[in-house]
Formats: structure tokens, sequence, C-alpha cells
């Protein structure tokens, strides 16, 4: 990885990614944006991996940007919100230590899972200081607009995961310390399904956000076309039938 900002390490079928800036609560520069949205990138070019997890080092995950690099010329690329949209095919998880503010929400809604320690603390600064936060449409589509504005317009608070896990946006919490440690059970877990019915679950779900009812079926009658024709179909039928844990090849 060229960015000193991730480091990655692999735990099996599983890519751990860690934001690694923790003398400045792990936030970002502009090269250090993208390099996550590379790491996906390698995720989903990898066979052998199968889900990814991204947390953050030294018991936070992310405060946002970097505001003095960008004082000092370190945002002279364009923003990279689509990091919100979720830019892997497959599946990844948050696990949120300290504080997950601004852009650091912004990273974790690109996730399909999240999971914080209790103690975690989020919020979106942004209207204090008048900066953009373009990503708060992928957001949207996560949470109940209420729940957003309450986020975005109270930007001088900083809410528990408590809070969020009741607006829907965290799955679980777990102790301070163990957010990694559950986000990696869950990866493994995922990571043991059939990796192309995983890829075409989450597809349809993001598609079905801002598609049709009679498109989003659409999209499902491809997917299972493709998925009944596969050998991982018949596989899983034979595991059933023989009462074993299912290999699949993604074939």
């Amino acid at each position: 990885m060229a960015s000193e900002y991730v480091r990655v390490e692999r735990i099996g079928a599983v890519l751990v990614v860690t934001l690694d800036r923790p003398e400045r609560k792990n936030t970002y520069d502009g090269p250090g944006l993208k390099a996550i949205g590379q790491v996906w990138a390698e995720l989903d070019g990898d066979a052998s991996l199968r889900a990814g997890v991204v947390t953050g080092a030294g018991g936070e995950f992310c405060a946002g940007a970097d505001i003095a690099a960008a004082a000092g010329g370190g945002f002279d690329d364009p923003p990279y919100p689509e990091l919100a949209e979720g830019l892997a095919a497959k599946p990844v998880i948050a696990a949120i230590e300290g504080r997950c503010l601004g852009g650091g929400m912004m990273i974790a809604t690109g996730c399909d899972l999240r999971i914080a320690a209790d103690t975690a603390e989020f919020g979106l600064p942004e209207a204090r200081w008048n900066l953009p936060a373009q990503w708060l449409g992928a957001l949207a589509r996560q949470i109940l607009p209420a729940h957003l504005l309450e986020l975005a317009l109270l930007a001088d608070q900083r809410l528990p995961a408590a809070r969020l896990r009741e607006m829907g946006w965290l799955n679980t919490t777990a102790p301070e310390g163990g957010a990694l440690d559950e986000a990696v059970r869950w990866a493994e877990r995922v990571a043991a399904m059939a990796p192309a019915a995983v890829r075409f679950f989450k597809d349809l779900t993001k598609r079905a956000a801002w598609t049709t009812p009679d498109e989003a079926l659409e999209i499902g009658h491809e997917h299972a076309r493709t998925l009944v024709s596969m050998r991982d179909t018949l596989e899983g039928a034979r595991a059933f039938a023989e009462r074993r844990a299912p290999t699949f090849e993604d074939e």
C-alpha cells in the first residue's frame, strides 16, 4: 500500500484495514482518503479474500479530515465522497472505537455492517466550521431524515453508540476495546458463505434504494438465474443433504 495512512493485514479470507495515524486521531489528508478506495479495489481483485474490516489505530476510529493538512494544501485533490457509497463489491464491516466524527462517519457509511464499542462517540461537526459534507446523501439512505438532521444540524454535539444503534445505523455494540474482535468474527462468518450470493445480496440491497420495485425485482431475477446455474449452488445442496459445511469456489 502506497499510503502511510493505511495498514493492511490478512486474517484468513478477511482483509483487515487499519487507519494508522493515531497521533492525529486517524484524521486523513487527500492521499490517505484515496488510499482507502485503493484498498477496496484490491479486496475485490483478490479471489482469496471474501470480506473486509476497517478500523482505526490507537483506540480511535477516525476524527475526520485533517484540517491542518487542508490548510497546508493537503487537499489539493478533489474530495472523495464516493467512499460513502461503498466502493467494494465484497462486504465490509466497520469496527469503531473512540471517535467517529465527520469524515470518519463517511468512511463507516461506506461499510455494510457497523460494530462499535459502547464507549464510541459520533458526530457531524461540519456545520460548526462551514465545511462541506457532499456524502450525506449516502447516509440519508441508511437512517431516517430526522436522525440525519439531528446529527448534521446539531453539529456541536457528540452522540453515544447507544443513540446510533437506536437510529439503526449500528448493527451492534461491544465492550470497549472489543469492536475489532467482534467485527473479525462477523467477517469470518460472512467469508464462510457463498461468495456470489453475498455479492448479489449486497448489490441488490444497494441498488434497490434508488430503483423502482419492478427494476429491483428484475435485478433479483438476473441474480437468481446466475446463482442457480453455479456449481456452488450444487455444492450447497449437497452439503445440506450430507450435513456438512459447504466448500464454495465462487464458480
